[in-house]
């Protein structure tokens, strides 16, 4: 038997997940795919905003810069309409005779001031467009990150599974390299609820993450699958550095249960290791990867059973 998985609110282990897709495959299906499509319309309706919004503000600054541009130009034009006529004329000095009143002079100034004023003005306004407009792009990153991470262990959940896997798998196949599947189960987990309580089992499940994540290197992912099982995606990593890996966990859990804050209970984690095969769909290979785990559980190494 796996842990008690049935006990945990974050979701469906892989097991349940196969009952219900051979129950109603159907409804599994759908539910997917709506969620999926719902994510999608949402990434797209944001891009699509984004998109409107920053050509609104490279035509109001290219607006700005054709109005600062005119005005120079007339500028330039009156200067010289004034210039070029002694120039031509070969006059060894420039003179000019006008007669301006000060009101005219200091409404000019005025016009050129609320000028150079509206232009600042307007340069901060589309400062301010630009930084929300990043602002807004970073926040939906980063809740969209947020997302893809199971709060309890920090490790990545489902979500990230068909996501960030899903593009690790496709590069994968594309370049010819190498994908080992760790499969892991926490060993006795029920027994950590009925005897410590829920929290106590929080604290296991959160203490496991955090291992696997410090054994696993940090091109590796590693997944929360629902319940006490874990998913570890080795990238470009075959059998023997899986093994390595997986030594590297027993160990960091005969350090924890060194310490550990739970009288009388052992952590143990059963594995299963499979090499990802481009000939088979990646449930096929996850399955193969959990049935290895599961006869393990069944039938422990000997320095488990000790």
């Amino acid at each position: 038997m796996h842990g008690a998985e049935a006990e945990r609110p974050s979701g469906f282990t892989r097991r349940e997940q196969q009952f219900l897709r051979a129950v109603n495959p159907a409804v599994h299906i759908s539910e997917k795919e709506t969620n999926l499509q719902q994510e999608s319309a949402q990434s797209q309706t944001f891009s699509r905003k984004l998109r409107e919004r920053m050509a609104v503000v490279e035509k109001q600054d290219w607006e700005l810069w054709i109005l600062a541009l005119g005005m120079l130009a007339i500028l330039a034009v009156g200067f010289f309409i004034v210039l070029l006529p002694p120039v031509f004329l070969s006059q060894g000095t420039i003179r000019v005779n006008a007669r301006l009143s000060p009101q005219l002079l200091l409404g000019l100034l005025v016009l050129v001031m609320i000028f150079i004023a509206y232009l600042v003005h307007k340069q901060l306004r589309l400062r301010a467009l630009r930084f929300q407009s990043i602002s807004e792009a970073w926040n939906f990153e980063v809740a969209h990150m947020q997302s893809l991470v199971d709060p309890l262990t920090q490790a990545l959940n489902r979500a990230a599974l068909e996501e960030i896997l899903g593009r690790e798998i496709k590069r994968v196949q594309r370049k010819q390299s190498t994908l080992v599947l760790l499969y892991i189960d926490v060993n006795e987990f029920k027994a950590v609820n009925s005897r410590f309580g829920h929290l106590s089992g929080d604290l296991v499940l959160a203490e496991v993450g955090g291992l696997l994540k410090r054994c696993a290197r940090g091109s590796d992912y590693v997944i929360r699958m629902g319940g006490d099982e874990f998913l570890a995606a080795l990238l470009d990593t075959d059998l023997a550095g899986a093994g390595i890996v997986k030594q590297r966990i027993n160990q960091k859990v005969e350090e924890w249960n060194q310490n550990s804050p739970l009288p009388g209970f052992s952590l143990g984690l059963s594995m299963g290791v499979q090499v990802f095969d481009g000939t088979k769909s990646f449930d096929e290979v996850l399955a193969e990867a959990d049935a290895k785990m599961y006869a393990e559980k069944q039938n422990p190494p000997p320095a488990k059973r000790a």
